[in-house]
């Protein structure tokens, strides 16, 4: 490189995609993404579009199944705050140890179970709701999230199934995995479809997961 001294770009220049986003997952996501102190496994491109999509839909709730730490809640909350006006509910089997701000309501169960389903729905009521799926990534739970929760998320909000990035890297410990939950839910349901747009960055961790609602 003209002499100058290495750099972790200038070494990851000579990586695959895939070499990559190994990489990425084992060193970086589940390391050292945090958000105000607090572990956030998420891929922060995805992040970024989250907002984007917040923005400009303007949900009055996002509903978030799988919080582990917490770091994506507090995110949600804070933006939730800034760029629209409302409030989030996550869902885990387990609370983290950290106390939520006034705007999160956290519910702790299994997500498909039917008191859980039925908690969530309770609050979410008539408003206009959005969901983010980052928990059980397992085929068939994860359809059964789509069926379950896919009539809450109101028209023209998205239902972002994340971690489908597990089947495209063919990861054996996940597999089948998200996007195989996803594609047979999209082969039953018209009621969504797949917004490849907010897969710009390319490197996203809910490849064909942006599903919108129709107006309709």
């Amino acid at each position: 490189m003209n002499g100058l001294p290495p750099t972790l770009l200038g070494r990851s220049l000579d990586m695959s995609l895939r070499e990559w986003i190994d990489y990425y997952q084992s060193n970086i996501v589940t390391k050292q993404v945090h958000y105000r102190g607090v572990p956030t496994w998420k891929n922060v491109f995805d992040l970024w579009v989250i907002q984007e999509i917040i923005h400009e839909t303007q949900p009055e709730i996002v509903i978030e199944i799988g919080c582990k730490f917490g770091g994506t809640t507090l995110w949600l909350s804070d933006v939730m705050r800034t760029v629209a006006s409302g409030s989030v509910i996550s869902v885990d089997l387990k609370r983290p140890r950290m106390d939520f701000p006034e705007n999160v309501q956290f519910i702790e169960g299994d997500s498909i179970a039917s008191g859980t389903v039925a908690q969530v729905q309770r609050l979410c009521g008539s408003h206009r709701t959005m969901l983010l799926a980052d928990g059980n990534h397992s085929a068939d739970h994860v359809f059964q999230e789509l069926v379950l929760y896919g009539p809450m998320v109101a028209p023209g909000c998205y239902f972002i199934v994340e971690d489908g990035i597990v089947d495209v890297m063919d990861w054996p410990q996940y597999q089948p995995g998200p996007l195989v939950a996803v594609q047979r839910f999209l082969s039953e349901n018209s009621s969504f479809v797949t917004d490849q747009r907010r897969e710009k960055f390319i490197l996203t961790y809910a490849p064909g997961g942006f599903l919108k609602r129709g107006e309709g």
